[in-house]
């Protein structure tokens, strides 16, 4: 877990080169916003892993929405043949692709040598949570994975996907990364177990305004299970990868405490010294990569005992 005195920032390039990029949205629609953002992660994110390779694939929604996938194999040496893992990406439910997370996706796929497909999910505001949620069902319905790893509001939909599924206790593992945990629609209350200070790269006001927006969107309330992910484990076995500098790392280590408590297997990986989304850039940041390797190290672990 996280020290009570933060260590310094690790990242500050990166932290400089994305605020530059974000700091060129304002003001744009969000349609504009999505395109600046991927020729953004174009430059910062890693590249697709080496002997990885790409297929383009889609299913259909339940409601008749086709969803666009991403398979990612990797070749270098002979796959497992014994299970595939699903990703969902992030982008605060409004932005995020397949192409601007594919350095992550193709990244876990090495790593778990295991083929990794990509779902690219409905986007706010065009579309409601309850959409988006039930693309991501469907293709884990369909596709059947061993695991399914989400990173941000991927995560989140990672934990909501497996809370659908309660009833047969979600037959596969979760990797969780640095997930929102329970709807936080005001600042009202400064109890940092809800939303950890600010930090670069996200801050609590632009977390409540995803939140605001999911709410606005989504009267079934999809998004706001009973009960919270903060009181109840999603899944009997998962693994979590944080960041030392992230408002959702204290309320995701007081998750973790309570779903140990309550018997569930829970591994725990924080990067030191990073910021939210810099996942993107593992390949340049040692402290960063050091901890994606260890989670990935660890899911690996978890699907040979499964």
């Amino acid at each position: 877990m996280t020290t009570e005195k933060p260590s310094p920032l690790r990242c500050q390039a990166f932290i400089e080169a994305f605020s530059h990029g974000m700091a060129e949205l304002e003001g744009l629609s969000i349609a504009e916003t999505r395109r600046q953002c991927e020729a953004l992660y174009a430059r910062l994110a890693a590249p697709v892993a080496a002997g990885v390779t790409l297929r383009d694939d889609s299913l259909r929604s339940d409601d008749g929405h086709v969803i666009p996938l991403r398979r990612f194999t990797p070749m270098l040496d002979t796959p497992r043949k014994d299970g595939r893992v699903v990703y969902l990406h992030g982008g605060s439910c409004q932005i995020g692709s397949l192409d601007s997370h594919q350095g992550v996706a193709a990244s876990l796929a090495a790593w778990l040598n295991r083929e990794v497909i990509s779902v690219d999910y409905r986007l706010l505001p065009e579309a409601s949570y309850q959409q988006a949620l039930m693309d991501c069902d469907v293709a884990v319905r369909e596709l059947a994975p061993i695991a399914v790893v989400g990173d941000s509001a991927g995560g989140r939909l990672v934990m909501d996907v497996a809370r659908l599924h309660h009833e047969t206790h979600s037959p596969y593992v979760l990797g969780l990364i640095y997930p929102p945990m329970d709807p936080v629609l005001s600042l009202d209350n400064e109890d940092l177990a809800t939303l950890g200070p600010t930090a670069p790269l996200l801050s609590r006001e632009e977390i409540v305004a995803m939140w605001q927006l999911v709410a606005e969107g989504d009267p079934s309330h999809s998004y706001a299970m009973t009960p919270p992910h903060s009181r109840q484990a999603p899944a009997q076995v998962i693994e979590v990868l944080s960041v030392e500098h992230d408002p959702l790392t204290a309320p995701l280590e007081a998750a973790v405490a309570t779903w140990k408590a309550q018997g569930a297997e829970v591994g725990y990986h924080c990067a030191t010294g990073m910021v939210h989304a810099a996942l993107h850039a593992h390949h340049e940041l040692p402290e960063m990569g050091i901890a994606w390797r260890d989670f990935c190290d660890a899911l690996t672990r978890r699907l040979g005992e499964a």
